[in-house]
């Protein structure tokens, strides 16, 4: 039960990355965003965040009422089958897996941010941005994410532990269309991005196109990231070094293979996995 206890943990960790990710994904839709949202690119970004407590408490009381999230409540299944029903598409499942710890399907959640000038203004002053230009045309833009439904799954293969999750891709909308791209910065700097990152990311990534996965780091704190052609499309490796120990006090690396087709996104991996048996499971997942 530790083991399992800290699978879901890290896999847990790893969706709410992702589910973090979406927030400059979609504050950045490009200007003919409303024509639809089209993932060609995944693009992960580790930074070392930035950012007083106070300040990010702070954060959340002035943005607090321009931010509305849909509150979803996973709900645990006994089978495949049954997950698939509420899911409403087909599940690809690691091969040979035959038997499952945990299942849980998540509901599709919403988030709707309305942009208040004013109240945007203010957070990146409480952020030390104060120096990023907000125009007064973005105010009362209105953007939202639609993510999920989400398979959340922990296994045990050859005796590892392993959690898997899939779901849709995200979909986006923005009314009206605008410049978003002093959104976008503004966005990451609100995530404790640091200033020069936040301002290079902004202006060379296409946000048509591109989701973007930051991981804040805290300070010292590590993760490796490797691009792995051989998966998948952008697919990628995250490597925790040491991030749990096993009961006699050996310490085991995380690893995370992300990677998405043109429909799902996937994310796979456990204490200790082995990339060549995760880039394996997610290249027969992928037929």
């Amino acid at each position: 039960m530790r083991w399992h206890a800290k699978v879901a943990g890290w896999i847990l960790l790893g969706l709410a990355a992702l589910a973090f990710a979406l927030s400059p994904a979609l504050r950045a839709a490009a200007h003919d965003f409303l024509q639809g949202f089209r993932l060609r690119r995944l693009l992960v970004v580790p930074y070392t965040f930035s950012m007083p407590t106070a300040a990010g408490e702070a954060l959340s009381r002035i943005l607090g009422d321009d931010l509305v999230f849909e509150p979803v409540e996973p709900r645990m299944v006994q089978s495949l089958s049954e997950a698939e029903a509420l899911l409403g598409f087909p599940v690809r499942s690691p091969a040979r897996v035959g038997e499952f710890i945990t299942l849980q399907v998540m509901p599709a959640a919403s988030a709707r941010w309305t942009v208040d000038v004013g109240h945007l203004r203010e957070a990146l002053r409480v952020a030390g941005a104060e120096d990023l230009a907000i125009p007064d045309a973005l105010h009362g833009t209105v953007l939202t994410v639609t993510v999920g439904p989400i398979l959340l799954a922990t296994f045990e293969a050859e005796g590892n532990p392993y959690g898997w999750a899939q779901a849709p891709l995200p979909v986006y909308t923005m009314h009206p269309e605008g410049d978003v791209q002093p959104l976008a910065e503004a966005a990451l700097r609100l995530m404790g991005m640091p200033a020069e990152e936040a301002r290079r990311l902004a202006r060379t990534v296409n946000w048509q196109t591109t989701l973007l996965l930051p991981i804040p780091m805290a300070p010292g704190m590590t993760v490796e990231v490797e691009p792995i052609p051989a998966a998948g499309p952008d697919a990628t490796l995250f490597t925790f070094p040491q991030a749990v120990h096993t009961p006699s006090g050996e310490a085991l690396p995380v690893r995370f293979l992300l990677w998405h087709d043109e429909e799902f996104l996937y994310l796979l991996g456990g204490p200790g996995a082995e990339p060549a048996q995760l880039i394996a499971w997610a290249r027969e997942m992928g037929r």
